[in-house]
Formats: C-alpha cells, structure tokens, sequence
C-alpha cells in the first residue's frame, strides 16, 4: 500500500477519471506531456527534458466544458544512473507535489525499477509574502515622489522661469584648456561615473572627490563649470531660480525627482570637450559584452532541444570565444574604476593641498550605489517570481530567494563575496560579486592615493606589489584546487568536492578581492599616469612608440579572449600553465584596456578615440550602473518564462541578445529616473556644499 497524506483523496480520485473514454479532455492532458519517446534522440540532440506544451495543460477545462477538473502543469525530474532528465506532465490541479513524489515513486519501485527517484514540481499561484508587499510599496512611494517631483517642474517651475527669461540678459565665455586637455565629462557610468550632480547644471560648482562613485548618472562638477559659461539665456534662468534660497531645498529636492528634467538629462547626447570622454565607449561595449555573454548561458543549463549543436559550436566556433570569455569584460570596469578614482581624488588633492573629507569620501559611494543596488535586490529576490508565469521560473526563482532571505545583509554591507566562505555563485543577486568587489576596492584605494600623491616612488612600488601578490595567490589556488582555464570544465583534482556545502561549485577565485585586484591596480597605475599628463607635465609621445603600444595592447586583449580557442575537455591545458594563465591572464587584458584608455585620453587615440568617444554612448553611459543591475533579471524573466524550448542558432542567439540590451537598457532608464534622481537629490539637499 501507498501511504498518502490526509488531503491527497481528491487528487488520487481525479487522477481516476483521465483514462475514462467517454471524456474528450484526456486527450489534451495527453497532448500537453512531454514524450517518453523524445528521450530516444538524446543521442542526437542531448536533450533530457521535454517541455511538453504549457498552454494546452493550464486551459484543459477552459477549452473543454466537460472536464469535471481543472489541470496544472507539472515538471517530473528523474535522477537515474548519475543523469537528470525532466519531462512535462499534466495532472489534476488538487495533486500536489508530495501527492505526485509518493505515487510515482511507489509505482516505480512496484515496477521493479532500481536507482530510480523522481522530484515533481508544479505550478502554483505564488502567495504575497511581506517582503514582496514591502517591495511593492517601496517603489510605489518612489513613484509618488517622482509623480510630485514632475508635477512641481511641469506646472510651477517651468511656468516661472518662462516668466523670467525675457530679463535675464547672458553672455558665454569660451572654455579654457589645461596641458592642452579640456576637462569637462566625466559621467562614467559603471563602476566609473566618478562624479554625480543631479541636475541640468550644478546648484553648487564645487568640485568634491566625496562625490566620486561609477553610479552616476549625470555630471561632473567640471563639466558643470565648463557648461556655466556656455548657458543659454533659458538655461542661466534654470540655475538662478534653483540656487539655494531662492525657493529652498524642497524646491531642489522636488525637482530632482522630475520625471521630464531627469529624462532630458539622463538621454542628453550632448558632446563635452573632455579628454576622458572615450571611457564612455569602452563602458558601454563592455557592458554590452556582459549582456552577450549572460544571453547565451541560459541555453546552457535551461532548456534548449539542440543542445549537442550548442555545445558543438561553444568549442568549436571561433566568434563564440567572445562568449566563452566575456568575464574579461568585468576586468575592463574595473581597470576604469581603478582609473577615474585615482585621477579624481589626486586632482581633488592637489586643488586643496592634500586635505579631503575622507567620511564623505566613503559616505557618497555608499548613498549613491545601495538605493538602486537594494530596489534591484529586492525586485530580484522578491517581485521576480510574480512576474510572468511558465515552466520552470519557479524552481529557479524560490532558490533565489531563498538564499536573500537568509543573506540580503550581506549585499548591503558588500562583502557577499566573502560570507559564508568560500560562497557561491548561484547565490543572491549572484552578479552582484562585482559590486562587493569594486566596493572593497575603493574602500582601500586611499591607502595607495595618499602615497602616490605624497610619496610617488613608493605609491607606484606599493600599486605594482599588490597586482604581482594578487597575480601570485591567483596562481597559487588554480593550481591548488585543480581549477581548469580555457574551454576545459574538468577539474585537476578533487579538492573542491570536500567543501562545503557547495562542493565544485564554490566560489574559489572568480569572485575573491585578493584574485580580482590585479585589474583594479592597473587602472589605479594608468590613473596616475593620466593625472601627470594633465596636472603635471604633458606626456609626449613618439609615433613609433605610439604604434607600439596599440600593437601590445589590442593584441594582449585578443589573446586572452582567442589564445585558448583550441582547449577543451579532451584537450586541456598542463596544469602549470592552468595555474600560469589564472595567475597573469586579467592582468594582462587588463593592461591592454588601460592603453586604450591612457591613448585616448592623452590625445594618442586617433580615430578609435573618435569611435570611443562618440556621443551616441553618452546616454547609454549614464544608464550602464543600472543596467548592470538589473539585466540579468531581464534576461531571467525571459528564460524562466519561455514555454517552449530553447534553439540554439547564431541569428536567433543575436536577437535574443538585441532584445535583452535594449530591455535592460529600458528597465535601467526607469530605475534611474524613479530611485536614483531623487536618492541623488535627497543628497543634495542634506549635503549641500559640504560635498
């Protein structure tokens, strides 16, 4: 006998009715399984879970006036001889999945079926939990904010300054240059937008490296100055009706939070003279070479019905290495992170005789990236799994938020990296390693600053040793831990299946500070260098010179990313080199990022400087801190709600990664202008000047 709970009569007396012939309905139940048979061109395909068909399942009793019961869809995970393959089922919508775990198996083993379980999973309708209704009306008061914010602006504001406009005579200044660099932009979005101002021009043109953070969405202080003394006649009447005592702080506040000011801003393709403007370009290709990479790994572990064919061209495709090896895009961020922290802070230090306001210097970092860095956290972890319906979004989904449950502190402390020890990488708002990373980096950078500002042969020493120390631990555990490079997956040794608890798929290196500084280092060196060219002594540069460097530097980047095209499980590496190539292999591309940026903005850039430096990434710059944030729960809500599977081809993996750029892009617009305006101004407002 089975043993079934209490409340599984209904389900086992539904489950009776399917095979009654006088029923039409059974016939769609059946419809919408996954076919046993499909299992026979695995072979051919590598395809273990058959999907079935969604729709047919969930709207058995709509389409069929007969069925004396509504359906559910249902996935059945087999685990058999080391493998796991899933197939749909329909069942009657009283089962639940204990009912189907203790039925099935019972069966199996009557059968005489050995080595055999099955784990079911249905679809359910998700009850709100607080924390999702606490999420929900979080942004429904930012909402409202903005909602007032624009009110403000469109009917009081505007109506006055046009009152105004036609006394308010202006003239322009031309800019003025330094070491033959004009300084104005420096809105480097991601983890590089050093500098953020929250509207259209400046209520205070104070320069303040406390204002550093790469979350920026707006201007710089410099670039504010510069476009002070170009202002149209409109334009000077905008600032003097927002000074400081002239309508208060709520009328600043409330226009930072204006959905039409922050729009005209945030989408401004307006072209600042600035030597560092190409960082634009190479933020945003960057990014855009994350969202590739995380478009193309859903078709890894979700379901795709060619996933010989996938797998196939991942090894063998030469253009696919572009896939393979996008993780060197986060080094490129924080080569420039590296970069613009260092400038800006040893430019802020010469301008007030080495004295900051170090508190506000950490202060500002923390305020401008945790409101959107928790919004998004909180829309990953706890909206996500209301969002959309289909078959396998909420397997993944409730693991997810799981893990936030019990560690959403620390994302907002920033060492999720860290704790617990060794980590993983499947865990909360799992991208955000990153963040955690670039967070402790700049809580540390101080200590090499100061000494490069004070003492230059020791800053220099001191940034040199920590990439070489960093280099060196990386080495060290790759080759400790066995850990493959390249196209290969299979591990030199089995150290990592004795950690816990998550065996293999700990977090040994990817994610670590120690392992991820080398790039940050980097950027930190070039900053300095880039911070002489400017303020102290223009650097000069032969031609020949000049050609050599971009040979070096756009060739260690193709290496890194096309050198190991030919490694593969069957092919791997020697375990030395392994632990060489872990060791040097980000540092070197890293050092091949910051020539470009080094060339371009020392005016050695010519027409790649051009390209980089192109106004057509200016808006999508101010959005890319955003976007980081939020594209993987773009391209998640698309791959968990998908209810067919996956085909991999090149063309369709391209409109996919269309589709999520421009999706992302568009939720990182929306983030920006509902939480990061106002938290922006609300800074503003408390600060003031003190920035």
């Amino acid at each position: 006998m089975v043993s079934l709970p209490k409340n599984s009569d209904s389900c086992i007396s539904t489950v009776f009715l399917l095979p009654l012939p006088y029923y039409t309905f059974p016939l769609s139940v059946r419809a919408a399984y996954g076919k046993r048979e499909r299992y026979l061109n695995v072979f051919y395909t590598w395809n273990t879970h058959l999907m079935g068909m969604y729709d047919i399942c969930q709207n058995v009793q709509k389409e069929n006036e007969y069925a004396p019961m509504e359906t559910r869809y249902c996935r059945e995970m087999i685990i058999a001889f080391g493998a796991t393959y899933s197939r749909a089922i329909c069942v009657p919508a009283s089962c639940s999945n204990e009912d189907l775990f203790l039925v099935n198996n019972a069966i199996y083993a009557r059968l005489g079926v050995q080595n055999l379980t099955a784990v079911y999973t249905c679809i359910r309708d998700i009850p709100w939990e607080w924390d999702a209704i606490f999420v929900t009306c979080l942004l429904s008061f930012f909402a409202l904010v903005v909602v007032m914010g624009t009110f403000y602006d469109v009917v009081f504001r505007r109506r006055r300054i046009t009152a105004k406009v036609k006394a308010s005579p202006v003239q322009t200044e031309e800019t003025p240059k330094q070491n033959g660099v004009e300084e104005g932009n420096e809105n480097f979005g991601l983890h590089l937008e050093e500098v953020k101002k929250i509207d259209e021009v400046s209520f205070s043109t104070d320069e303040s490296t406390s204002s550093q953070s790469y979350a920026s969405s707006f201007m710089t202080a410099e670039e504010e100055e510069e476009d002070e003394k170009k202002m149209t006649l409109e334009e000077k009447v905008v600032k003097t009706s927002l000074i400081p005592g002239c309508k208060g702080k709520l009328s600043e506040l409330l226009t930072s939070c204006s959905l039409v000011y922050n729009s005209n801003k945030i989408l401004s393709a307006k072209k600042n003279s600035s030597s560092l403007s190409s960082l634009n370009g190479i933020r945003v290709l960057s990014m855009l070479w994350i969202v590739w990479g995380h478009s193309t790994l859903p078709m890894s572990y979700s379901v795709t019905d060619n996933m010989k064919y996938f797998y196939e061209d991942m090894y063998t495709g030469y253009l696919l290495n572009a896939t393979f090896f996008a993780t060197f895009a986060v080094d490129s961020f924080f080569t420039l992170s590296g970069l613009l922290v260092t400038y800006l802070t040893l430019k802020e230090l010469k301008q007030k005789n080495g004295k900051l306001n170090w508190f506000l210097f950490y202060f500002h970092r923390f305020w401008r990236l945790t409101p959107s860095y928790m919004i998004a956290l909180g829309i990953s972890a706890s909206l996500m799994i209301h969002m959309g319906v289909g078959p396998t979004k909420e397997q993944q989904i409730l693991y997810t938020k799981q893990f936030c449950t019990d560690y959403w502190w620390t994302n907002l402390l920033y060492f999720n990296n860290l704790y617990p020890f060794y980590g993983f990488l499947g865990g909360c708002m799992n991208w955000s390693w990153y963040l955690a990373n670039d967070m402790q980096f700049y809580i540390i950078s101080p200590l090499f600053i100061v000494l490069l500002f004070n003492r230059k042969r020791l800053g220099i020493a001191s940034v040199v040793a920590m990439c070489i120390s960093s280099c060196a631990v990386t080495a060290a555990l790759t080759a400790y831990f066995g850990v493959p490079v390249g196209k290969s997956q299979v591990y030199y040794n089995n150290r990592t299946d004795s950690l816990e608890p998550w065996g293999s798929s700990s977090d040994i290196i990817y994610g670590k500070p120690y392992c991820r500084i080398q790039a940050y280092m980097v950027g930190m060196f070039v900053g300095y260098l880039i911070y002489r060219h400017v303020h102290i002594k223009n650097i000069k540069m032969h031609w020949i010179v000049n050609v050599i460097g971009w040979i070096i530097g756009l060739g260690l980047m193709y290496a890194m990313v096309f050198a190991l095209h030919n490694t593969s499980d069957q092919n791997p590496l020697p375990m030395w080199f392994s632990a060489l190539w872990g060791g040097v292999s980000r540092t070197l591309f890293s050092i091949g990022v910051a020539w470009v940026a080094f060339a371009c903005t020392t005016g050695h850039g010519g027409l790649i400087n051009s390209f980089l430096s192109w106004s057509f990434w200016t808006p999508m710059a101010r959005l890319t801190y955003c976007a980081y944030l939020l594209h993987p729960i773009v391209i998640a809500l698309y791959s968990y709600t998908k209810q067919i599977p996956f085909h991999w081809t090149v063309i369709e993996n391209t409109y996919m990664f269309l589709a999520n750029a421009v999706m992302s892009y568009f939720a990182a617009f929306c983030l920006s202008l509902l939480v990061e305006g106002p938290t922006m101004g609300l800074e503003k407002v408390i600060l003031g000047k003190k920035r």
